[in-house]
This record gives structure tokens, sequence and C-alpha cells, in this order.
């Protein structure tokens, strides 16, 4: 995190950008600065934070920089929309955050077999057995008057042409 504000700071960025969300928003409003008007559509935010939540639902993504995951899953989503004119800002953007052309290919890697999971059909379909939380009897006591179940799974939206 400190290497990341570090490297905001140089490059004259005036944003706190802590987690990948922010990271998000960032990354996805300087590259649609250097989209032609018709193009601007191509790259859906909301396809984006869909697929950054998909990622948060595993342990492994919390060992990821914010900066890393969120550059990966923007640079796929280039690659899956072809958009080739954004392929040099996302180096640029790599060249800017100091992020290593291994981790990014490592956590692309991730990412992809993550979504791949996610919008399978065996992920996509709710488990019959009880959801159970381990609580505390305090805790327990405070939700003794609320239920929740989980009725469907998130999905990530598809691009409309």
């Amino acid at each position: 995190m400190r290497m990341e504000k570090i490297v905001l700071e140089k490059v004259c960025w005036k944003v706190k950008a802590t987690t990948a969300f922010q990271f998000l928003q960032l990354y996805y409003s300087l590259l649609q600065e250097n989209l032609p008007l018709e193009r601007r559509n191509s790259i859906n935010f909301e396809r984006l934070e869909a697929q950054l939540k998909a990622c948060h639902c595993r342990i492994i993504f919390s060992k990821a920089k914010p900066s890393v995951l969120a550059l990966s899953i923007i640079a796929l989503e280039i690659q899956a929309q072809k958009c080739i004119e954004l392929t040099e800002g996302v180096e640029c953007l790599q060249k800017h955050s100091k992020i290593n052309g291994r981790d990014l290919t490592f956590w692309q890697e991730l990412v992809s077999k993550c979504l791949t999971e996610y919008s399978s059909n065996k992920c996509s379909k709710p488990n019959v057995q009880k959801l159970k939380w381990i609580v505390s009897g305090r805790t327990a006591r405070q939700l003794k008057h609320s239920y929740y179940r989980i009725t469907h799974l998130p999905t990530i939206p598809e691009m409309v042409p």
C-alpha cells in the first residue's frame, strides 16, 4: 500500500486509492479518457465491479496488492472485448504503478480461473445445505430475531453489443 501511494504521488495523481475498488475506478476513468467517444461504452464498469466482487469471494485474492488485482481485471476485460487501443494504456498504467510483469501475469491467470469457475453452472447453483455461522453469544443475541438465507449468487452481467 505504501509503495502504491508513493507511485501515485510521483505521477501527480491527487488520489487516495487504497482498495482494489478505488484502483479499479481510477484505472477505468484514466483508460476511458483515451477512448474515442464511440468506443467509451465498450468496457462496462458494472461488469468490472462484479468481476472484482467475484474475486473477493476467494481468500487467495486477499494476498494481492489492490492495484495489481484491479489492473489484472481490467487487462483481462480489455483482452476479452478486443480493445486493442487500450493495451498501450494498460502498459502505461503498469509502468507508472510499478507493477511487475510477472506479478500481473500471475494474478491475471488467477482472476481468469476464478471468473471461469464463478460463471460455471457448478458455481451458480445454490447449495441445498443450510449455511452455518459460528458467532459469539453476544452477536447471537443481537441477531436472534433476524433470519437470512441465500436465495441466489450474484451473476456477472453480460456485455450487450
